[in-house]
């Protein structure tokens, strides 16, 4: 059986190799599990999971990655910064696709959610995240 702590190392090992990361990187950020440094304010990637049923044969969950990015300043106003967040929402995007055709994880692309946020806690620091939600069937006799 597949542990939350394993399918998320499953899970970073992917986006390790992926062209999300690669931009994150080059923008100075980094990848993460669960969270991501308080103070940080670089185009940072976060992986969570909410884990759902677990049988004997499958466990089903939510995949949740987060990539974070600053808002501009545009003559003393904050603005979203609406090319960063398209762009990052399309490698996302392209990320779940990827996703689809791995064989330990059944991804589903029903239900699958890419959409840009600012929550309460990130309003004062001026940032906001974009965000991929994608549900996932785990077949439990798969390695």
């Amino acid at each position: 059986m597949k542990t939350a702590n394993i399918i998320k190392a499953d899970i970073k090992g992917l986006l390790d190799n992926s062209h999300l990361a690669s931009y994150v990187i080059h923008r100075g950020g980094a990848v993460y599990v669960d969270t991501r440094p308080t103070d940080s304010t670089k185009p940072d990637c976060v992986i969570s999971l909410l884990m759902g049923e677990t049988g004997q044969a499958s466990t089903k969950g939510l995949l949740i990655v987060k990539a974070f990015y600053s808002d501009e300043l545009l003559n003393d106003t904050w603005y979203e910064n609406m090319s960063m967040g398209h762009t990052l929402q399309e490698l996302l995007f392209r990320f779940s696709e990827s996703l689809m055709g791995n064989l330990k994880y059944n991804f589903s692309r029903y239900g699958r959610q890419v959409f840009s946020e600012q929550p309460k806690e990130l309003e004062a620091s001026h940032q906001r995240y974009a965000i991929l939600r994608m549900n996932f069937n785990i077949n439990n006799h798969l390695k």
